[in-house]
Order: C-alpha cells, then structure tokens, then sequence
C-alpha cells in the first residue's frame, strides 16, 4: 500500500499532460489549415491570422530540406530614352543586364544579401504569368505605353481573357509589371544622374540548362535564349529615398561606379 502511495502522480502531472497535448492537436490543426486547400474554416479564421502564426517572423523555405539544381537561367534586361541636357535630343541607352550583375554578388559569397536576387526573382514571376497569357494578351503586353496609363493595359488584358487564362493571371501580370518598371526606373535614374527619363523597357530571357551528356562539354552558355516582349512603359515615379537605398545595390553588383 505504502508503495503504491509513492508512485502515485501528483495531480498536476495529468494537467500539464493534457495541456501539451492540446497544444499540440491545435498547433497540427493551424498547420493543417495553412498548407490546405481554401475551405470555409480556413476563410473564417483568416489568412492574415494563419500567416501571423505560421511565419511570424522568419519565412524558411521548404529548398532548405529538398534542394534541386536550377534548371533554368533567366536575364532581365533594361533599357530607357532619356533627353540629352546639351543638345534635347532623345537618346536611347543600351540594354543592361541586371542579372549579370547579381551573379557578381553571389558567387563565391557564402552569405549573399537578399537583393542579389532582386532582378531574377521578377523574371521568374513575368515568365510564369507570360506563360499563363493568351496570344492576344502577349501582343497587348508588347504594346508600347508611351502616353496611355499602363491601367488600360490591364483593362485590355482583362477584356482579352478567355477560358485558358487561369484566374488572377492578369492581376498578378500587371503587378510585376509595375515591379519591373520601377526596377528599370531606378536603375537608370542611378546610372544616368539628373536628366529627364521620358520612358523605360525591359524585357526577360529564358533559357535551359541542357541534358549532361558523356563527353559533352555544353554549358547554360551555350543554350539559345527564348526572350520575353514587353513595351515601352512611362518610367516610374522614385523618391530620392528609394534611389539612395537603391543604389548600393547597384554599385556592389557592378552596375553602376
């Protein structure tokens, strides 16, 4: 009798049991909810609430865990017109690489900084709503935009859906749409200092890595581009706030001195 009085657990033992528990269920039950396909639950308890749990912080990737080789490799080219102060006259710069330069700052750094992925990031998002569009929205993203607010290409776009655009395809166009021309804004009102910018254009490459072979020596190099279309877009407007952050990113990456 006496030995079973000593093994006997205090009562607040069970309660923390049960405590731990229930975390638990409610915590797989949030997870669950999260990674699930949109019900009627998740919609009530909010997606702003689930993400405020699930990521408070830190957003780590599931790559971590699977890593896969990159498969494809992308360019994001820029370019703008701007007027010449001595002599008024439009000009026209050459198209620039973003990418290259965030190549610079990756490799051989073991801790690049978030930036280095800023202008392949964006090719990657166009791409995928590039290849969601239908051939009447390619050649209105084409168009250039030289007078008519950029809205109207999205109002066009929309009037152009059919039912092989996916839901949302043109929103989620006309937002890095805008990404990309504010991009390609800064980077030139970094490179070309204090002149009148009157439009900018960029445009995207693809291309894959090819099949490894025994003996083949062929590289991402040597892989044909297929290059992405998009018109002239009037430049974005920039604070000198955005431009000074904006900058040092520039000068690490080489774009700028």
């Amino acid at each position: 009798m006496s030995g079973t009085g000593r093994n006997r657990r205090p009562r607040w033992a069970g309660l923390v049991v049960w405590l731990g528990v229930t975390a638990v269920l409610l915590h797989t039950f949030v997870i669950a909810t999260w990674v699930g396909p949109s019900t009627p639950v998740r919609e009530a308890i909010g997606t702003d609430t689930l993400r405020s749990y699930v990521h408070p912080v830190f957003d780590q990737s599931w790559r971590i865990f699977a890593p896969t080789p990159r498969r494809v490799a992308v360019n994001f080219q820029v370019r703008a017109e701007y007027v010449d102060p001595a002599t008024g006259e439009r000009v026209r710069t050459e198209w620039f690489d973003l990418v290259d330069g965030e190549d610079s700052l990756i490799q051989g750094n073991l801790f690049p900084p978030r930036m280095s992925l800023a202008s392949r990031r964006i090719a990657n998002r166009l791409h995928s709503a590039m290849d969601d569009l239908n051939d009447r929205q390619l050649e209105l993203v084409a168009a250039n935009f030289l007078t008519t607010p950029i809205a109207e290409l999205g109002d066009l776009m929309m009037d152009a859906t059919d039912s092989s655009v996916p839901r949302g395809t043109v929103g989620n166009y006309m937002t890095y749409d805008a990404v990309a021309t504010h991009l390609a804004t800064l980077f030139h009102r970094a490179a070309l200092g204090d002149v009148e910018i009157t439009h900018v254009q960029y445009r995207t490459g693809r291309r894959y890595v090819p099949t490894w072979e025994p003996g083949s020596a062929r590289t991402v190099d040597d892989a044909s581009i297929t290059w992405f279309d998009y018109g002239w877009r009037q430049p974005a407007e920039v604070t000198d706030d955005e431009l000074a952050l904006f900058a040092p990113y520039l000068r690490m990456s080489g774009a700028i001195s």
